[in-house]
């Protein structure tokens, strides 16, 4: 019988500014890219050590290093040992003008060699050394990870591992906001941690929502998905009702937060495959209407999450759509708008909104007490002006 090898995996925890993201997991083909891999899993263990030309030994780790480069839709890199990682916890020790030019011997005296490179480039999440172009066997400590094909790369870098677990944190990384021509993300990426990693261990993510409660099997963004047909609108829209009732479920228990991820990830697959409205009239109006329905859930979780300004965007968003609205749904928009408003102090907007809402429905008692709240908390503002100037007057 024959029995498979089992490939070592390691991690890397992710913060994006002082935001954790979440853990990327990665395999590394030991059998294929033995040097690299082996290189690779030193680093994230804090084992490699390589002597300097005055013959001092120093060790190195992917441990405060930085992601240097995000491009959309091509890849996100690391592993700049020299001028990309924080030193002392001091972010000054980040040197911005050699950013990714950092190089060093990683094997020996030498830099390591190309491995792998019959494997194709052809899809996202692939691990590979990076180096420079059309330069042989220079491979050092810096690694990218790919956000989709790109077979103009085949043969000339070594594909040493794969993403097998994060690619949402993949995702937020790729997304970041950059420095147009050298794209250095504009907050730092950090590798907080990293280190082995074996199946016993956990995969702490704060941007998703794994929770397969309610049948969501799909992954964070669509594109990345196995699951759905793209080219057709009835799959990708049976999945995101799925992803839509997944939120729903969590909310009845009590998991906001995660509630908020699921129906933040259904809005992904509404906007990225939402069909033509000329091409598709039915599977169009399908979608609006499960779009307005996932709003409506976003703008009372954020609101409930005390995320006032997101729980406002929503009702915006909305409110551009009203002609889709019913009377009741404009009312409970204008409502909640309203008491996210009187949490910015912003009490005559917020009145402008609530009596919107009363119009609409002027037997809701609930409504109706709010109007009255927020006069009274508009009358006590006048009223402590008045006492504030009053004093110039004595």
């Amino acid at each position: 019988m024959k029995v498979e090898e089992v490939r070592p995996h390691a991690y890397l925890d992710v913060s994006i500014g002082d935001k954790p993201v979440g853990r990327i997991v990665v395999e590394l083909y030991e059998d294929l890219a033995p040097e690299s891999s082996k290189n690779f899993l030193e680093l994230v263990k804090g084992t490699k050590k390589v002597e300097d030309k005055q013959g001092n030994i120093n060790y190195y780790s992917y441990k405060n290093n930085i992601f240097h480069r995000a491009i959309k839709n091509f890849v996100i890199q690391a592993g700049d040992l020299i001028y990309g990682s924080i030193k002392d916890n001091k972010e000054s020790s980040i040197d911005e003008e050699n950013l990714g030019k950092g190089s060093l011997a990683m094997v020996g005296d030498n830099l390591i060699e190309d491995e792998n490179l019959d494997e194709p480039i052809d899809s996202s999440f692939k691990l590979c050394m990076a180096h420079e172009p059309d330069v042989k066997d220079c491979n050092n400590s810096q690694f990218f990870i790919t956000c989709s094909p790109q077979p103009h790369l085949n043969g000339h870098h070594s594909v040493f591992g794969q993403v097998k677990y994060g690619k949402s944190v993949v995702r937020e990384i790729e997304r970041v906001s950059t420095i147009q021509k050298s794209h250095i993300p504009k907050q730092l990426v950090i590798i907080t941690d990293c280190g082995e990693w074996d199946e016993s261990m956990e995969i702490p993510i704060f941007n998703a929502c794994y929770d397969t409660i309610g049948g969501d099997i799909y992954e964070e963004y669509p594109d990345d998905d196995q699951h759905i047909d793209k080219d057709s609108s009835e799959s990708v829209y049976n999945a995101s009702v799925k992803v839509k009732e997944s939120g729903t479920l969590l909310f009845k228990n009590g998991k906001k937060q995660e509630a908020y991820l699921k129906w933040k990830k259904c809005i992904r697959y509404i906007m990225e495959y939402i069909p033509d409205e000329d091409q598709e009239p039915e599977w169009n109006q399908k979608y609006m209407e499960l779009k307005k329905k996932v709003y409506l859930n976003l703008s009372l979780v954020c609101f409930q999450l005390n995320q006032y300004h997101q729980s406002v965007d929503y009702c915006d968003f909305l409110l551009d759509i009203k002609s889709r609205l019913t009377s009741q749904e404009l009312a409970k928009i204008n409502y909640r708008k309203g008491l996210n408003l009187i949490q910015f102090k912003k009490y005559k907007e917020a009145l402008k909104s609530l009596k919107t809402a009363h119009e609409l429905l002027p037997n809701d008692e609930l409504i109706s007490r709010e109007v009255d709240k927020c006069q009274g908390l508009i009358d006590e503002a006048k009223l402590a002006e008045k006492v504030k100037y009053a004093k110039f007057f004595k």
